[in-house]
């Protein structure tokens, strides 16, 4: 069944070539023209997304209807599908609307364009194919995806921050903690110190004193001068004790026998 020849404006072509018509039971925009840019089929789908019926826009110029398709980026690359080269896919990203086309809610489609080479009717000469693919509920979901990725991140993030905020929280207590052992063990220490060198004092005094009146003695034995020399020097080291322990103001300790810690009378007395 041939396809009876349409004449606009001194333009004559097939109306519907190789039987194009059947792309309007597809539910993808298409449109095929020439490399005049004169439009030869416009599909139902197309028009109804569009607004602009087959009969207003076959065997016209595209680019008259639509300047965006002349703009940079567009003309260029279409034109490579005249001479048989590879198909060109205009991404929804970058490329939003190759026709315009207002949907029921008042937004722009967004759309998905793919142009491919197609046989003419001449020997060696091809027409473009434009396939429209409406990609604005895939977009949408693509930006739901992102919005719900970042808004994971941020939660991610936001639960690192915490985690990190208790961490230097805890570790700020912990600290807190140590000190308030530090003092309380402090003053048990003071306190003990306290006690330890007033008990200590009195008999001590009284062993010097009692050291003291014995050197005062006429002819001691030689060896019970030495003697008692030894005791003075240990009843003065003891003193010498009592009175780092009267001015203990820190807590210091120093290893002892077996990990065991003891005072450390020497720091904790500076």
């Amino acid at each position: 069944m041939t396809t009876p020849e349409v004449n606009t404006k001194g333009i004559t072509f097939l109306h519907s070539p190789h039987g194009y018509s059947i792309l309007d039971y597809v539910s993808v925009g298409i449109c095929v023209f020439d490399k005049n840019y004169r439009v030869l089929f416009w599909n139902k789908c197309l028009a109804h997304w569009s607004h602009v019926d087959a009969s207003n826009i076959e065997g016209k110029n595209i680019m008259e209807k639509f300047p965006t398709l002349n703009s940079p980026g567009f003309k260029e690359r279409i034109d490579s599908v005249f001479n048989s080269g590879p198909p060109v896919l205009f991404s929804s990203q970058l490329h939003r609307n190759t026709i315009p086309c207002i949907m029921s809610d008042g937004s722009y489609m967004i759309q998905k364009t793919v142009v491919s080479a197609i046989p003419s009717s001449e020997p060696g000469e091809f027409y473009a194919l434009m396939a429209i693919e409406n990609a604005t509920e895939l977009s949408r979901k693509v930006s739901e995806y992102r919005m719900l990725r970042n808004k994971a991140i941020e939660e991610v993030n936001l639960r690192k921050q915490i985690e990190e905020e208790l961490r230097e929280k805890n570790k700020a207590l912990l600290e807190h903690q140590d000190i308030k052992i530090n003092q309380e063990r402090l003053k048990v220490l003071l306190e003990m110190a306290g006690a330890t060198a007033h008990e200590l004092n009195q008999p001590l005094m009284t062993l010097l004193g009692t050291i003291e009146l014995i050197h005062m003695t006429q002819e001691l034995p030689k060896d019970f001068s030495t003697y008692l020399n030894s005791i003075e020097k240990s009843a003065r080291r003891i003193a010498d004790i009592v009175s780092k322990i009267q001015k203990i103001r820190q807590y210091q300790t120093k290893k002892y026998l077996n990990d065991v810690s003891i005072i450390d009378f020497n720091e904790s007395s500076l």
